[in-house]
């Protein structure tokens, strides 16, 4: 019997199996020359082409992940420099406060008066106060009345008020020297026997005992000192009779029951 060749090449493939090579060169001859009746034939690639477009695939998947996220972080990053704006902002006004009130004294200490002008007198204050400060105590003049000065009394820490910090207001009368400067605390006030709810402060030098030759500083001085000579805290007796009354009045009729203050 004889065997044609291409029967012959058959017999040889019998029984082992074919690549994939081979069987899409035997699909695509049986599909050649004949036409598509609205069906598509699935084709089977070859092995090396499908790993091939898979790689291909993870990469664009990997890209377009990549783009999103770095989409996804820009906002972030506007968002925290508008935070930061939005700080600066909020901090400028303070700063400008601080500024301003360093202006305003200097303005104050820069013009040349005469010992005739009412206010030379103060400004004399004002220039030793700020050159040579004591010792827990800083001064400010409140806005642009000269004649007002703002006191801050931070407490040392061998008293019992300390680490605390109170402000005095300090008011200077038409008639300063002559008479004493209206001074009181501004809220919150330190719990003390001489000091009332309202502001007031219990001292006779506030009062009968103020001379012309005393200072605003040596009045915040001797306040601090009452302060810091205190062992508890403690209301005058009579603050709920005082504790309505507008701070800052002249002392002149007031009655001081204890010689230390």
């Amino acid at each position: 019997m004889r065997i044609l060749p291409v029967e012959k090449e058959s017999r040889k493939l019998k029984g082992k199996k074919r690549s994939t090579d081979v069987f899409v060169e035997e699909v695509s001859v049986k599909t050649t020359g004949t036409k598509s009746r609205g069906s598509k034939s699935k084709k089977r690639l070859p092995e090396k082409v499908e790993e091939e477009l898979e790689l291909t695939i993870e990469s664009e998947t990997r890209t377009k992940k990549k783009l999103n996220s770095n989409k996804n972080s820009t906002p972030k990053v506007a968002s925290d420099e508008s935070l930061s704006t939005k700080n600066n902002e909020t901090l400028k006004p303070a700063k400008e406060t601080n500024a301003r009130h360093d202006a305003a004294s200097k303005k104050f200490l820069s013009n040349n008066l005469k010992s005739s002008n009412p206010n030379y007198r103060i400004q004399r204050e004002l220039k030793e106060f700020l050159s040579s400060p004591p010792p827990g105590l800083s001064v400010k003049i409140s806005g642009k009345n000269v004649r007002l000065w703002i006191i801050t009394l931070t407490m040392p820490d061998n008293c019992i008020y300390a680490g605390e910090t109170y402000k005095l207001r300090v008011q200077f009368p038409n008639d300063y020297p002559t008479s004493p400067p209206s001074v009181y605390f501004l809220p919150p006030t330190p719990r003390h026997e001489h000091v009332y709810t309202n502001g007031d402060i219990c001292l006779s030098l506030l009062g009968k005992d103020w001379r012309p030759i005393m200072t605003a500083q040596s009045l915040a001085q001797a306040i601090m000192s009452i302060l810091c000579g205190a062992q508890r805290k403690s209301l005058p007796m009579d603050n709920s009779r005082h504790a309505g009354n507008k701070p800052g009045q002249k002392q002149d009729d007031w009655v001081y029951h204890d010689d230390n203050c």
